[in-house]
């Protein structure tokens, strides 16, 4: 545990597993004068009956953290976030909005449920199951994990022979454990995905990427980017730029998405077909600014960021009568 800082008008404390991207949210609350204590999941320990004395907890664990030998650092904050939602602490990003980005699962059914589009998608968890479901199911296609993020572990798969040739000689992928997607593969004329930024419901910026050889699509400077292909010596990169002309109708949907997820912070990502029609696959609440982005929409992201955590610190919360401690 590492505190920072010296003044604050509550005690705070951020949980994350990914140091590299805490750079800027660390820099600013120091510079607000705002202390906290940041609490690395890769090797963390709670006790249930006294989760921290918190009355604010941002959450910035990432579902990408397997990539980076951290994946229990999830399961980790799924129960350390509900212990601390019991006691009473405002968690920004809380234990329900943790579980939906966890969940590719669970975000496609609550975009449904919003009347908007996403891929035509089966799940899964073993070879027999899929091929049951792959006769009629519609190629070229994406397969990827139920929890991930930053590309990991996604495929790009063009035939059913070719998922079939895929599941008999890599056998780990259905004996990991893991539940797993086959995706129908949308893509944009141009080849890009839109990416909206939000801090509450307030749309921060609006960017397009686009990849090259690769579906690591991290906003992060110094994000790693392994090859689509598995080449190591393809070229793999991620484009960036603002994107000022998105439809006031994106924005909504992908506001509302933010709202019934219960992100405070958090960015939703899209794809435009030819036909004008939007598929939304993937909903993000470790968001990592980029600087050249906020620069080009003329916003400072982290500095809204900053503001919300302030405002949800002069926010007391009871705890709830089911958890007080006796005197």
């Amino acid at each position: 545990m590492i505190t920072t800082a010296t003044t604050t008008r509550a005690p705070i404390a951020v949980l994350y597993e990914n140091a590299d991207w805490m750079d800027g949210l660390f820099a600013a609350l120091d510079e607000r004068g705002i202390a906290f204590d940041a609490i690395d999941l890769a090797d963390g320990a709670y006790m249930i009956d006294d989760p921290g004395d918190y009355p604010l907890v941002i959450n910035r664990v990432s579902p990408s953290a397997d990539a980076r030998g951290n994946g229990s650092a999830i399961d980790l904050a799924h129960g350390w976030l509900r212990t601390l939602e019991r006691r009473g602490a405002r968690v920004l990003n809380g234990a329900d909005a943790f579980r939906v980005e966890t969940s590719k699962v669970a975000q496609y059914q609550l975009i449904r449920d919003l009347g908007l589009r996403v891929p035509r998608t089966a799940v899964f968890n073993g070879r027999a199951s899929v091929r049951a479901l792959a006769g009629d199911f519609p190629f070229p296609a994406i397969l990827k994990p139920d929890t991930g993020g930053s590309g990991v572990g996604i495929r790009f798969v063009g035939s059913r022979r070719e998922l079939e040739r895929l599941l008999d000689n890599e056998p780990e992928l259905t004996e990991s454990g893991a539940v797993l997607l086959l995706q129908e593969f949308v893509s944009a004329p141009d080849g890009t995905v839109t990416r909206m930024e939000f801090v509450g419901e307030e749309l921060m910026y609006t960017m397009r990427v686009r990849p090259v050889n690769t579906f690591n699509l991290c906003p992060a400077d110094g994000c790693e980017r392994p090859p689509a292909d598995g080449d190591d010596q393809a070229e793999a990169d991620a484009l960036f730029e603002h994107a000022p002309d998105v439809s006031d109708e994106a924005i909504a949907d992908a506001r509302a998405i933010v709202r019934a997820a219960g992100l405070d912070i958090g960015g939703v990502e899209y794809i435009e077909t030819a036909d004008g029609r939007r598929w939304f696959y993937d909903i993000n609440a470790t968001s990592v600014y980029r600087s050249d982005v906020s620069a080009a929409a003329g916003i400072n992201a982290m500095d809204r960021l900053v503001d919300l955590i302030e405002q949800a610190a002069r926010v007391q919360r009871p705890a709830p009568a089911c958890c007080r401690r006796a005197a």
